[in-house]
C-alpha cells in the first residue's frame, strides 16, 4: 500500500517527482522477504490497485459525466479498469519473490529489467494503456535525455533500480559492496543529469499560433457550435486565429501554421461547405498551413466515422488528411469483449469510430508535420512512426475539457512532453481545453496558455532535422529488457541450490 501511495504522489497532481527514486522500494523490500508465490502476487496487485486508484482517480468523474452512468455504476466501471491493470504489478511481485527464493541478489537484479518488460506489455496488451509509467516522473532536466534512446521506459529502469539498490543496503546493511554500489549509482545519476543538462532555450525560427476554443462539452452548447445553424462561433475562432496572427510579427520567412485543436464541435470538413470554406479561407487570407480537426466517414453514409486532422497549405489546399490510428477504447469505439455489457452499450453512444492506417505526415518546403491526435500521445512507438524523417515538427491536437479540472490534464501534457524528448522536435499541442503549449526538443514547456479560457497562444518552433537513436531504431531497450528478464528467469530455473539470502 506505501509503495501504491508513492507512486501515485509521483505524477501531477501533486507531482512530488523526487519519490520516484523510492517509490518501490516497500514493495521490492516486501517481496524478497516473501516466501508464498500468493502473497506476493497479492502485494504487487494491491501496489497496482491503490496507484491506478490514487492517480487515475479522475476516471470516475468522466464515466459519470460524460458516460452516463450512475455513481455507482462509474465504480464498477474503475473496479472492471483495475480488474485488467491490477496484474501486471500483481506479475511483477509473483516473479519477483520467486526468483529471490534462490538468490535475493539476483532478483534485485531482476526487478528494474522486469519492470521495464512489464510497462512495455501494457502498452501493447489490453488495448494497450501506458498511463503515467513511472519514468515520466523523473523530472531531471538532464536525465529525462536519456529518452531519445530508450524513451521513457529507461528513466523507469533507472527509477527502479535505485529502488532495488537502496533494497539490498536495507536488506543486508553490512555488505560493503551494496553500500559503495548505491553510492557509484547515486553519483553517476548525479553527474548523468548534469552532463545531459539542455542549452538555454530557443526563441524558435518559425511562428505557430495554437487556438484553444473552450468550447462547452454539454450537449446543447456542442449543437450551437454546427456551423451550418450559427456560423457565429466559427467566424470568431477563425477572426481570433487572424488576430493573434497579426499581434505577433513572423520574423522567419517562412509562412506561419495555425493549428485548431480536437473538440467535440460538429465539424464536417468534407461535407460541410461553410466550414470547409472558412478554413480555406483562413489558410489562403493569412498565407498560414493550417491544421484543423474533423470527422470523416468512410463510405456515404454516417456509420463509419473516422476521427481525423486536416493540413492546408498556403494556398487552401489539402495536403494531409490524418486518421487517428489508436482509438480510445469505451470512448470512441468498444472492444468486442465488452460490448454485451452495460458499459459496452453505455459508451457505444460516445462513438463507434474506425481506426486509420497510414503513417503519413504532412509534407512542406519548410519541413514536415508530423500530427497525432489526443490519446495517441501516451504511445511512444506510435509518435515515432509519425516523426518527419526529415526537418520537422509534431503536432498533436487534443480536447481535455473531459478531465474537467482534474489532474489527468496535467498527467496527459507531462506524457506528451516525453515524445519531443524521444524524437527531439518541437511539439505544438493544441487542446480544446487543456493545457495549450509550445515543448521544445528537450522537453520544456516554452509557451503556455491560461487554462479555462478561449484564446490563442502565439509562440516560435523550429523545424529540425537531427534523428535520435530512438527514432531511428525503436524499442531497442525495452525489448533488450525483455530478453534479459527472460535470460534470468532461464538462469532461476537452473538454480538447483537451496534457499539463498545472498
Amino acid at each position: 500500500m506505501l509503495s501504491g501511495v508513492l507512486l501515485a504522489l509521483v505524477f501531477p497532481l501533486p507531482k512530488l517527482s523526487l519519490l520516484v527514486w523510492i517509490a518501490c522500494l516497500p514493495l521490492i523490500l516486501a517481496l524478497i522477504t516473501e516466501r508464498k508465490p500468493g502473497l506476493a502476487f497479492l502485494w504487487g496487485l494491491i501496489t497496482g490497485g491503490v496507484f491506478l486508484t490514487g492517480s487515475l482517480y479522475w476516471f470516475v468523474g468522466v464515466m459519470e459525466g460524460y458516460g452516463n452512468l450512475t455513481p455507482v455504476e462509474s465504480c464498477g466501471a474503475m473496479a472492471l479498469f483495475l480488474a485488467f491493470f491490477s496484474p501486471f504489478w500483481g506479475v511483477f511481485g509473483l516473479l519477483e519473490t520467486w526468483v529471490a527464493r534462490r538468490s535475493v541478489r539476483l532478483a534485485l537484479l531482476f526487478s528494474p529489467f522486469f519492470w521495464v518488460a512489464l510497462e512495455l506489455a501494457r502498452t501493447y496488451l489490453i488495448t494497450g494503456f501506458p498511463w503515467n509509467l513511472l519514468g515520466y516522473g523523473v523530472a531531471a532536466p538532464g536525465l529525462d535525455r536519456v529518452a531519445s534512446v530508450t524513451a521513457v521506459y529507461g528513466l523507469s529502469f533507472l527509477a527502479v533500480a535505485t529502488s532495488a539498490l537502496l533494497g539490498w543496503v536495507m536488506f543486508q546493511p553490512h555488505c560493503r559492496v551494496g553500500r559503495w554500489t548505491t553510492v557509484v549509482w547515486i553519483v553517476f545519476l548525479l553527474i548523468l543529469d548534469f552532463a545531459l543538462a539542455p542549452p538555454p532555450v530557443s526563441k524558435g525560427l518559425n511562428l505557430a499560433v495554437l487556438v484553444q476554443p473552450d468550447v462547452p462539452l454539454r450537449e446543447d452548447a456542442v449543437e450551437a457550435w454546427a456551423p451550418w445553424r450559427n456560423p457565429e462561433p466559427l467566424e470568431q475562432l477563425v477572426h481570433l486565429s487572424v488576430v493573434s496572427l497579426q499581434k505577433h510579427e513572423n520574423k522567419g520567412t517562412e509562412p506561419p501554421l495555425i493549428v485548431w485543436p480536437e473538440n467535440s464541435a460538429p465539424f464536417f470538413f468534407n461535407r460541410d461547405p461553410v466550414f470547409r470554406g472558412a478554413v480555406e479561407t483562413l489558410a489562403r487570407e493569412a498565407g498560414a498551413y493550417v491544421v484543423v480537426n474533423t470527422i470523416t466517414f468512410l463510405g456515404p453514409g454516417t456509420s463509419r466515422p473516422q476521427n481525423t486532422a486536416v493540413a492546408l497549405n498556403p494556398a487552401g489546399n489539402v495536403i494531409l488528411e490524418y486518421h487517428k490510428i489508436h482509438l480510445v477504447p469505451m470512448g470512441e469505439y468498444v472492444p468486442g469483449w465488452l460490448r454485451f455489457t452495460r458499459m459496452g452499450k453505455i459508451t457505444s453512444e460516445v462513438g463507434d469510430f474506425v481506426p486509420g492506417s497510414g503513417n503519413r505526415v504532412a509534407e512542406s518546403p519548410e519541413g514536415g508535420l508530423g500530427i497525432f491526435i489526443c490519446y495517441e500521445a501516451i504511445f511512444p512507438q506510435l509518435v515515432r512512426r509519425l516523426t518527419p524523417r526529415g526537418p520537422g515538427v509534431l503536432v498533436n491536437i487534443s480536447d481535455d475539457a473531459w478531465y474537467g479540472k482534474s489532474a489527468a490534464r496535467f498527467q496527459h501534457l507531462e506524457m506528451t512532453r516525453f515524445r519531443a524528448i524521444e524524437n527531439h522536435r518541437y511539439l505544438l499541442r493544441a487542446t480544446n481545453d487543456g493545457v495549450t503549449a509550445v515543448i521544445d526538443p528537450y522537453g520544456r514547456i516554452v509557451a503556455e496558455a491560461p487554462l479555462y479560457r478561449q484564446t490563442a497562444l502565439a509562440a516560435g518552433f523550429s523545424f529540425l532535422a537531427r534523428r535520435t537513436f530512438y527514432t531511428a531504431h525503436g524499442d531497442v531497450f525495452a525489448w533488450a529488457c525483455v530478453i534479459i528478464t527472460l535470460v534470468i528467469l532461464g538462469i532461476r530455473v537452473c538454480l538447483r541450490s537451496p534457499l539463498s539470502q545472498e
